[in-house]
């Protein structure tokens, strides 16, 4: 009875966060939009020689003028030496806010779907908050992600939260690429340590 209270108050709490966000979002006619693609090694947190996991995501994004967004993910998990994978959808909506040109915090909630094979699939929800900080007209420095992610059902086992640092290099106004090292955590244990390297195309 707990664990069917505390998944209800989960999907009302992640609902009214969505719902709060997406009242604010006025329509806009202009904006900016992102399509990119990332991979990711995740490293086993004891031995980071040792491979856990390759993933590839497929991403993409829009910022309208009022600085709310929308953005969306799918992510394909491939384990190491084994047949086992899984495979994530994402929707976020949020909003991004620019103090001097300098620094950016955005701030997103979002739901999606795990599909472990083998497994069943199950739907989670998540919330994101990122500092950016413009060093030159070229690099940027995305200082901190901070990730909070768990399953609406607790038996599900997937409370995984995630911290990060990298950076961002504008090679045109058209094409940027990005490095960033991550760690997880899987319901209190670290679960990997990660290199991502990623690529967008902005218009």
């Amino acid at each position: 009875m707990n664990s069917r209270k505390n998944s209800r108050m989960k999907i009302a709490l992640a609902a009214l966060s969505i719902g709060t966000l997406l009242t604010g979002a006025a329509p806009a006619l202009a904006g900016s939009s992102t399509i990119g693609l990332a991979v990711t090694t995740e490293r086993l947190p004891d031995d980071f020689n040792a491979s856990k996991s390759t993933d590839w995501e497929l991403n993409g994004s829009h910022t309208f003028d009022n600085h709310w967004l929308v953005a969306g993910s799918v992510k394909y998990y491939d384990t190491s030496h084994s047949t086992a994978s899984a495979f994530n959808t994402e929707l976020d909506v949020g909003y991004t806010h620019t103090f001097n040109d300098i620094l950016t915090l955005t701030g997103t909630a979002g739901v999606g779907t795990h599909s472990p094979d083998p497994g069943q699939t199950f739907a989670f929800y998540v919330f994101k908050l990122n500092a950016d900080i413009k060093l030159t007209d070229v690099i940027t420095w995305n200082a901190i992600g901070l990730r909070y992610r768990d399953s609406f059902e607790s038996s599900d086992d997937y409370d995984t939260p995630e911290i990060s640092t990298g950076v961002s290099f504008k090679l045109t106004d058209q094409h940027s690429v990005s490095l960033r090292v991550v760690r997880d955590w899987k319901e209190g244990d670290v679960s990997y340590n990660g290199i991502e390297l990623g690529y967008k195309y902005h218009f």
